[in-house]
Order: structure tokens, then sequence, then C-alpha cells
């Protein structure tokens, strides 16, 4: 235990998609390579995770500043960015400079002027602080390798009021078709935002296979 509280990482015999580190009783996952892009454009995903349905349940309005937060080939970014107009940005945030290059791509194909982008590390998001007015990850947070790091500069990156959303592929539900690194449970993700400093907003579970969970500073 650090002494600000916050559990240290700890390790543990990998698993098959599983990284060996762990955080909080969790091993972490593997990042998806950027070999594995096409997966997150696949057509089926339209009806797997109904982003129809995510978007509105999301606390974005014209004007905002909102950073996607491993956003890989800016599924998400594109669909968000019209809806921040006029005004807003989408600041696309990502780790692998591959990532960033196809990012550069589709936002260059689909026209869409108001997304950035930015290449972090594993350790910092490289926003500057009080810099936006929500920070989303998409089947993202479970990979990250160090959540300490990442999510204290992202929420010294938030604005005041600022929030994080969180949407995840629900561990409790075995019938979701996705490797068990790669879920996670409402209550583990209470358990580590709690741990990070955050606090709980509140969970929607009516997405077919992810929960979406709302935190702040």
């Amino acid at each position: 235990m650090a002494a600000d509280g916050i559990p240290a990482y700890g390790k543990t015999a990998a698993s098959p998609g599983g990284t060996g580190k762990t955080f909080a009783g969790r091993e972490i996952a593997q990042v998806m390579s950027w070999h594995g892009a096409a997966w997150l454009e696949r057509a089926e995903r339209s009806t797997e995770e109904r982003p129809d349905l995510l978007l509105p349940l999301l606390p974005i309005r014209p004007g905002m500043v909102v950073a996607d937060i491993g956003a890989g080939s800016g599924y998400y970014s594109r669909k968000i960015a019209p809806r921040l107009a006029p005004g807003g940005r989408v600041i696309a945030v990502d780790v692998q400079p591959e990532m960033i290059t196809l990012l550069k791509k589709q936002i260059a194909e689909s026209k869409i002027p108001n997304i950035d982008t930015v290449l972090a590390t594993e350790t910092d998001c490289k926003l500057p602080a009080e810099s936006i007015d929500l920070a989303i990850f998409v089947d993202v947070y479970h990979e990250l390798l160090y959540p300490i790091e990442t999510m204290g500069c992202v929420s010294r990156a938030l604005k005041s009021g600022g929030q994080i959303a969180l949407v995840e592929f629900r561990a409790e539900d075995a019938s979701v078709p996705i490797k068990a690194q790669h879920k996670m449970s409402e209550a583990q993700i209470k358990k580590e935002a709690a741990l990070l400093g955050l606090q709980w907003v509140r969970t929607v579970s009516s997405l077919p296979w992810q929960h979406l969970v709302i935190l702040k500073k």
C-alpha cells in the first residue's frame, strides 16, 4: 500500500490476454494492438454496442471539449464530434503511434473538422490541466497498464465539474462474448474509482453488452 492509500501494483501468473500485472485484485488486460484496428471498425459494432443508444446517455453538449482516451481508429471520436458543434472539440488520445496515423486518416476521410489527435504515453495522457469537460474510455480502462498514473493525469485535465465516462463490457454477464480480462463488473469499477479518488455518479446497464459508469473528481 502506497503512502497515499492507493494499493501498489501486484503480480500474478499471466493469463491468456492478461499482462500478469494487477491492480486492486484485477489482472490488467493486454492492450489491443493497432494490428487489430479493423475490429474497431467492424460493421457488427453498431448492433453489439449500440452507439446510437450510448451517445444520448453521455453528458455532452455543444461547446464541450471531450477527450476520447484510447481512441483507437476514432470510431467514437467521429460519432461524438458532431454533437459538440458549434464550438466544441474531441481530443482523440492514444498511446500507439500507428493508431494515431490511422486516426488522422479516418478524420481526413470523414471530413469532420473538430477532432484533434494526441499521442500519449502509458503514464501521461498529455492533456493540459483543466482543459476538458469529459473524458470517455470505451472498452479501454481495463487495458491501462498504469491506471493510477493515467487516471491521475486525466483527473487533473478535467475542468471544474468535469466527469469521466467508463464504458466496459459487463463481467457479471457470462453471455457477453468477450475475454474475461477485457470485462469489468460494476463493483470492480466502483472499487478502483474510490481508490483513485473518483466519485461514482451513476451506472447505466441498459446497453446490450456494456456498463456506462459516470464518475467525477
